[in-house]
C-alpha cells in the first residue's frame, strides 16, 4: 500500500514543481539606455565621457555601437563597439578576436563570431 501512495505522489510532485519554476528571462535590452549605460560603466575609469551613441544596431545576442566620446580637453571622437550579450549583461568584444581572421577578398571569414548582417559595419571600418 505505501509503494501505491508513492507511486501517485510523484507526478503530483513533479507536476507541482513545473509550476512553481521561474520564467526563463529574455536577457538585457539591446536599446540606446542599456547600452549607454554600460558603455559609461567602463568609460567610468578613463578621461573620456560619453556624448551619445546612434541607434544601436542588434542581431541575436550580438550588438553594434557607434558612440561619440570626448576626452577632458573636450576632444570628440567617435568609436565602433561590438557587444556580445551574455545572460543579463553586455560584454565588449575585441574585433580582432570575433571579426575572424583577415582575408584577402573582403569577404566575412567562416570562423567571425559576430553575424553576417553585422559583420561589414563592425569588422571593415577603419
Amino acid at each position: 500500500m505505501k509503494a501505491w501512495g508513492i507511486a501517485a505522489l510523484v507526478p503530483v510532485l513533479a507536476l507541482a514543481a513545473c509550476q512553481s519554476a521561474p520564467e526563463p528571462t529574455l536577457g538585457v535590452a539591446c536599446d540606446e539606455a542599456t547600452l549607454s549605460s554600460t558603455i559609461d560603466m567602463f568609460l567610468h575609469e578613463s578621461d573620456q565621457h560619453l556624448l551619445g551613441i546612434e541607434e544601436p544596431k542588434c542581431s541575436g545576442d550580438w550588438a553594434l555601437v557607434e558612440a561619440s566620446l570626448e576626452d577632458q580637453q573636450r576632444v570628440q571622437t567617435h568609436e565602433t563597439y561590438v557587444f556580445e550579450r551574455a545572460g543579463d549583461n553586455w560584454v565588449l568584444k575585441a574585433p580582432e578576436i570575433v571579426c575572424g581572421s583577415p582575408t584577402t577578398d573582403g569577404q566575412r571569414p567562416v570562423d567571425a563570431l559576430v553575424p553576417e548582417d553585422l559583420w561589414a559595419s563592425a569588422c571593415l571600418t577603419a
